[in-house]
């Protein structure tokens, strides 16, 4: 694994001070390193629920026109109203 110094912003600093004086990371880097973990597994969903939306949207397109008020019948399905969407 490569090592890199770098120069942390008061605000990545301060975040990071108390967590390690807790004893839960042993050092600043263990914080980052975490913080990257967390970055990169929310990524990794982000592009999923893209993936997964994408193919729904496809799905819906190919199955044709949707025949009536499509948003109203959404909205009545989960008890909401037009006026309260806004």
């Amino acid at each position: 694994m490569a090592t890199e110094t770098m120069t942390l912003a008061s605000e990545i600093e301060s975040f990071a001070t108390p967590r390690v004086a807790s004893g839960r990371y042993a050092n600043t880097a263990d914080v980052v390193h975490a913080a990257m973990h967390a970055l990169r597994l929310s990524e990794a969903g982000d592009e999923a629920i893209n993936d997964a939306l994408l193919a729904l949207a496809e799905e819906g397109e190919a199955s044709g026109d949707a025949e009536g008020d499509i948003f109203a019948t959404i909205l009545a399905k989960y008890g909401l109203n037009a006026s309260s969407q806004s």
